[in-house]
């Protein structure tokens, strides 16, 4: 006598054969790491040093590049300490998109998988260039680039490989994380080569299917990309909000996401839209060098920003460079410098009184280093009526304007119970 099987049982049995029916996991704690914007050059390749090294750095962005080698190796360094079950990187990976600088990356990041941590990237603006560069001797030297399937080679232990479905549109993948928890790392990018962000059509249409199919599964949507998913600032707007923003909004709150995790930037920022967070992370490259934990707990999410410390990498090293040793009073005076030059550029006009001048370019250095941090909220803000007597009709004045209306730090957050 042919025994059957219950039907209950053969729909479980049917269904798990199924292409494109994952299985359901019961939520439990990821513990995520995410960093952005690193535009890592490599030594190797790069010789900092000459004039195009002194303009970069005088170009008011802030980035760290003489010392980045070291910056990453001290952040990779904490990664090995913190042991996060996935590290995040939000694009930007290298600073002109040279298939040098791409390898280079890659065999580092190679330590962290060796040591049993998963990264995950996805490309920024800078990463697939129609012209990359690089400066043996300190002057830029036209180089190869990389394609993007080039890109998805290179970087293949790193979300290419392993991943639960692929953009055939772009390189947008997700990965199930197997605790309840689906990360969808988006290619932002509208056109290789271009600093405009926007999912084409065919990625949305990818990306609905898979929000539907990680509903279906029981599981927390988590975003990611390089463009920003809302306004953090009505000076980063064009060229920073992903042109079809409120598309991708209304798809993701429909689908039950709620957090979104961006850079582009180089802002440490947290704005918020219809029970929508987007976190833009800070720059690696850029002074606090900061990094993002996440905890994420079917659907409840937990975040704070973090800073690279790379003083207490150089010691425990034995390096012998003052400025790595005292990095903390080194980066900020770095920074501080810039952002002070830039303003007095700007300012030089709005008086004659040197005295007043220095003040007013005081607070805006001082402001823009702590609102690039985060942590606006810790300056001393009393010369803001005379920065606003003296440069309200500048370029200037109208930036300091927004960043002094903000009223808490970006350091972290958490989601409504």
């Amino acid at each position: 006598m042919t025994k059957r099987i219950p039907f209950f049982l053969a729909m479980t049995l049917l269904l798990s054969l199924l292409p494109g029916c994952a299985k359901q996991a019961k939520a439990a704690p990821v513990s995520i790491v995410t960093a952005t914007d690193l535009h890592f050059a490599g030594r190797d390749a790069y010789a900092y040093t000459g004039t195009f090294r002194q303009d970069s750095e005088n170009n008011g962005s802030g980035k760290q590049m003489q010392y980045l080698d070291d910056i990453l190796d001290a952040f990779m360094d904490q990664m090995l300490g913190e042991r996060p079950d996935y590290i995040l990187l939000t694009g930007d990976l290298t600073f002109v998109g040279a298939k040098a600088s791409h390898e280079a990356l890659a065999q580092r990041l190679s330590g962290l998988t060796a040591a049993g941590l998963q990264v995950l990237v996805v490309p920024g603006n800078h990463d697939i260039c129609s012209r990359a560069y690089i400066l043996p001797e300190g002057e830029p030297v036209e180089a190869p680039s990389v394609t993007a399937e080039e890109f998805r080679k290179i970087y293949a232990e790193f979300g290419y490989s392993g991943g639960l479905s692929y953009d055939e549109h772009s390189l947008s993948y997700v990965y199930d994380t197997g605790k309840g928890t689906w990360i969808f790392m988006l290619d932002t990018n509208f056109q290789y080569g271009s600093s405009l962000g926007q999912l084409s059509d065919g990625t949305m249409r990818w990306l609905k299917s898979q929000l539907r199919r990680c509903r279906r599964a029981g599981a927390y949507p988590l975003l990611a990309g390089h463009h920003n998913l809302l306004m953090h600032n009505e000076r980063f707007n064009i060229g920073y909000i992903m042109g079809n923003s409120d598309e991708i909004l209304s798809l993701v709150k429909q689908y039950g996401g709620d957090l979104y995790l961006s850079g582009h930037m180089h802002l440490q920022h947290i704005a918020q839209e219809d029970a929508v967070t987007d976190i833009a992370g800070g720059s690696l490259a850029v002074y606090p060098h900061r990094y993002g934990r996440l905890t994420v707990n079917g659907g409840q999410w937990a975040y704070d920003a973090q800073a690279t410390d790379v003083s207490g990498y150089a010691t425990a090293t034995g390096c012998k460079d003052q400025n790595l040793l005292n990095y903390a009073e080194f980066g900020y005076q770095f920074f501080y410098d810039r952002s002070f030059a830039q303003a007095e550029k700007i300012l030089s006009g709005v008086t004659d009184d040197r005295e007043l001048l220095s003040r007013l370019c005081d607070l805006s250095a001082r402001a823009n280093v702590c609102y690039f941090g985060g942590s606006l909220m810790t300056i001393d803000r009393s010369d803001a009526a005379l920065l606003r007597e003296y440069a309200a009709d500048t370029v200037w004045g109208d930036y300091l304007e927004t960043i002094l209306a903000c009223t808490e730090d970006s350091l972290s957050r958490k989601s409504a119970d």
